[in-house]
């Protein structure tokens, strides 16, 4: 046996070796399994990652089938991230946690580019391959198995290309627990995708190829298979035995619109809600403290009893999709999607609907017709003809592996991606077509109840303070924008007169961006601004790398939607909420007298005037 094993080190050494003379990488490659594999139970390798709790608990449900099905079979879970270098780390992880809570508008912008660019995926996936490939490989060499599989689709882009390159020698599968986006999930470097439904091998074998995905039962816990009826779970859990049982879940992040489901649940008589905040302790603290005096809701932290909360239910209402609702369909608990952040959860839910697995809420009055409708509907189940584990442990190498090297269609790619972020975030044409794609706030417009228009007085120092009396005198109310720096002095005086100073951006596009923060916060010192603020922003030369830094220190961008000249006579365009910038020039015949008739004119055809400020907080005059 020493032998044996001395013979094949030597074999190993050699197409190592022989690896990277052809590639000029020094990377291991993983060994199909020889005569000694032959002789040993079989060996599995499921790479996951704690992205959320979907991907971790797709990997532990298919272990333990795999476990259950075939004696003596030996299974290793490992979590990819820590494998990874500290950038790609924080990238897929860390930032995507980020942008789901505090930027969803930047996550579905992402999203949406990859979904529908095939050379921004191309991209991503070589920039994924470069970044992560060494890290992966050594984790793989670390645990040697039979056949690997991945929950996570980071994961299974890098573990494809490694398949394709020669690099991993044995079968790769990869599980997809989404019913959308499978563009995202499936690699042509994969030899077999395990999906929810028979209806998403077509959209996988496209991305794929032929033979390349097969329906499998749904990858959930055993408990959630075992019969249990909702007076037993009822009772388990503490639960009235009668009336409808709630249970609303963001995900093991809590994202999404929690508050607005536990309310619009509550104007049911009869419905008691159970609020799940998943490993957020920040929002399950913000929801026990909001429902506090409810004693119908009950808010819970990450559970290891969602089979029971789910037999117990009459309806589950998720804003993220994934794992939760394979869970809900498994246990026959119907489905409404709502609340779901930007990005890849609105299009889950559209692309489930249209499946018939759930129905997809938009509102909160559509939420409360499908609560009530839930109750009296028979929940939806998927095929359970084959299982995962047995697929997995019965696959077959089906890539054809490509030895030739990429580096120069690697380059010419990485080229162009930065050449596309650099026109994305440096071009003054991308902010409004940005803001119309990602529908943004109203840069010109404020939302208001009242019935005033926003003003915004640009000029010299000297010319705003001279206005300052007239405001006083006349009770008008503006923002005010100075073309050159007012001291802490002229900030108290223009505000005791009703004036409120607001900072400017100036235009300039590619060359100022690199400016705008410093423009802004030197501003936001002198005014002594407090948390989010207004700022005026250029018409033309406003990039979105300019509305990003601001957003960073808390700034929104207003943009004149009018500009209020003293001869202006058609006053039915405008509407309230409305942002009017107007421009002092004594020079021109432009001062604080010819301002006060233009603005006793908007008065009297019933649009009052107010500050920014004032109005975006509905202390505007009527």
């Amino acid at each position: 046996m020493s032998g044996l094993a001395e013979s094949r080190d030597r074999v190993r050494r050699v197409c190592r070796s022989l690896s990277r003379g052809r590639h000029g990488l020094r990377y291991p490659t993983v060994e199909a399994p020889g005569r000694e594999a032959a002789r040993r139970p079989v060996r599995v390798l499921v790479l996951t990652a704690p992205v959320g709790e979907g991907h971790v608990a797709a990997a532990r449900a298919l272990s333990e089938d795999i476990l259950r099905g075939r004696e003596g079979a030996e299974v290793i879970v490992c979590d990819v991230l820590p494998a990874l270098r500290l950038p790609l780390r924080w990238l897929v992880s860390d930032a995507y946690r980020w942008q789901l809570r505090s930027a969803p508008w930047l996550f579905g912008l992402v999203f949406g580019a990859l979904r529908r660019s095939r050379m921004l995926r191309l991209l991503a996936r070589a920039g994924l391959s470069l970044a992560g490939s060494r890290g992966l490989l050594r984790l793989v060499r670390r645990h040697p198995a039979d056949v690997i599989v991945s929950t996570w689709p980071v994961a299974t882009m890098i573990l494809g290309c490694l398949r394709l390159r020669g690099k991993v020698r044995v079968p790769v599968c990869a599980t997809i627990t989404d019913f959308a986006g499978l563009e995202l999930w499936a690699d042509k470097g994969v030899d077999l995708h395990l999906v929810m439904d028979e209806r998403l091998v077509a959209g996988v074998e496209r991305v794929a190829g032929r033979g390349s995905a097969r329906p499998v039962s749904p990858l959930v816990g055993a408990q959630f298979r075992t019969p249990r009826s909702a007076g037993e779970a009822r009772l388990a859990l503490g639960l009235p035995g009668e009336g409808m049982i709630v249970v609303v879940s963001g995900g093991g992040w809590a994202v999404g619109d929690l508050d607005g489901a536990v309310e619009t649940a509550l104007q049911l008589d009869d419905a008691s809600i159970v609020c799940l905040a998943g490993r957020h302790a920040a929002t399950r603290a913000r929801l026990e403290n909001a429902f506090a005096d409810e004693p119908r809701v009950t808010v819970l932290g990450f559970t290891d009893r969602m089979s029971d909360l789910l037999a117990a239910a009459d309806v589950l209402v998720h804003s993220t999709g994934g794992v939760t609702c394979l869970e809900a369909l498994a246990r026959g608990c119907p489905i409404v999607a709502y609340g779901a952040p930007p990005g890849h959860a609105p299009l889950l839910a559209r692309d489930m609907a249209t499946l018939r697995l759930l129905v997809y809420a938009r509102s909160a009055t559509e939420l409360q017709a499908a609560l009530v409708a839930a109750a009296g509907t028979p929940a939806v189940s998927l095929a359970r003809d084959v299982d995962a584990a047995s697929l997995v442990l019965a696959a077959v190498p089906r890539v054809a592996v490509r030895l030739r090297a990429r580096l120069p269609r690697t380059a010419a790619t990485a080229a162009a991606l930065a050449v596309m972020l650099f026109a994305l975030f440096a071009s003054d044409a991308t902010y409004p077509v940005v803001a119309e794609a990602l529908a943004l706030p109203e840069s010109t417009s404020l939302s208001t109840a009242g019935h005033a228009v926003a003003l915004v007085v640009r000029g010299q120092r000297r010319d705003l303070l001279a206005l300052a009396p007239i405001a006083r005198e006349n009770h008008l109310h503006a923002s005010v924008a100075a073309s050159a720096p007012l001291t802490v002095e002229d900030v108290s005086t223009l505000r005791a007169a009703g004036l409120d100073p607001i900072p400017e951006l100036s235009a300039g596009g590619i060359v100022a961006s690199v400016e705008a923060r410093g423009q802004l916060q030197s501003q936001v010192a002198r005014y002594r601004l407090r948390g989010r603020f207004y700022y005026l922003a250029p018409r033309e030369g406003f990039t979105i790398t300019d509305y990003l830094l601001a957003r960073e220190l808390g700034g929104a961008p207003i943009q004149a939607g009018n500009d209020l000249s003293t001869d202006q006579r058609d006053l039915g365009s405008l509407h309230p909420g409305e942002v009017l910038v107007a421009t002092l020039d004594p020079d021109r015949g432009r001062g604080g007298a010819e301002l006060v008739a233009a603005i006793r004119r908007l008065e009297r055809s019933g649009l009052p005037v107010s500050s920014v400020q004032r109005l975006a907080s509905g202390r505007h005059a009527p």
